[in-house]
């Protein structure tokens, strides 16, 4: 923990939109394209992008009815060209762009009441009710077997209490480890650590993610 810089979160996104873009578009990927697609969405339509936690809902959001409807029109493969993203959800030949997945998860959080980030944050005090938006979440494409992208949306609408195990957060635990960590191991470790430290996992999770992405590149 000593080479840590263990931070309260500073800002989040001021739209459910926004975190819904960075959720789908940040999975195998370098943050900063993610970063600028969603200022490229954001800045020029909605004004506020970023925000002080204590300030949401202070100011006029956009209705993620609003982007579903949006995205609807366009179709996957032109909402891609007005993003400037043709990512895919997968590696494999044929996979879906990752536009099918902002759209699909834009539509299952409207069609469940989630139109705004205060919306999402009753939804996380509901297990009945998460639990069923998850498993509609989970039949988007580029789901995968973890998991990691729907922690990582909510983590994005605000919860403090999740973790996103990918490789920067794992690289880092099996580097201090001396061996690979797995997404469980990963996130039952951060957890732990955040516990022992009086930390939330979200800010643990963020100053590794931090601490790893600073290091040098080999080569």
């Amino acid at each position: 923990m000593a080479e840590l810089d263990i931070q309260p979160r500073e800002c989040r996104w001021a739209h459910l939109s926004l975190c819904v873009l960075d959720a789908v578009h940040s999975i195998g990927v370098r943050y900063e394209t993610v970063k600028a697609l969603c200022w490229k969405y954001g800045e020029p339509l909605l004004g506020t992008v970023l925000v002080a936690p204590a300030k949401v809902g202070t100011y006029v959001e956009q209705p993620l009815r609003e982007f579903a409807e949006w995205a609807v029109e366009l179709g996957e493969a032109e909402l891609a060209d007005a993003l400037g993203n043709h990512h895919r959800t997968s590696t494999r030949r044929g996979a879906p762009l990752k536009t099918r997945a902002d759209i699909e998860y834009a539509q299952i959080l409207v069609r469940h009441g989630i139109n705004l980030l205060g919306d999402a944050a009753d939804l996380l005090g509901d297990a009945e009710r998460l639990a069923r938006v998850e498993a509609d979440l989970a039949t988007v494409p580029g789901h995968g077997w973890s998991g990691i992208r729907m922690n990582y949306l909510w983590m994005l609408v605000g919860s403090d209490d999740r973790i996103k195990p990918d490789r920067m957060v794992r690289r880092w635990l099996g580097r201090h480890l001396g061996r690979e960590v797995g997404v469980g191991e990963a996130v039952e470790l951060v957890t732990k650590l955040a516990a022992a430290n009086d930390r939330t996992p979200w800010e643990v999770d963020h100053a590794i993610w931090r601490a790893q992405r600073s290091r040098p590149k080999r080569g």
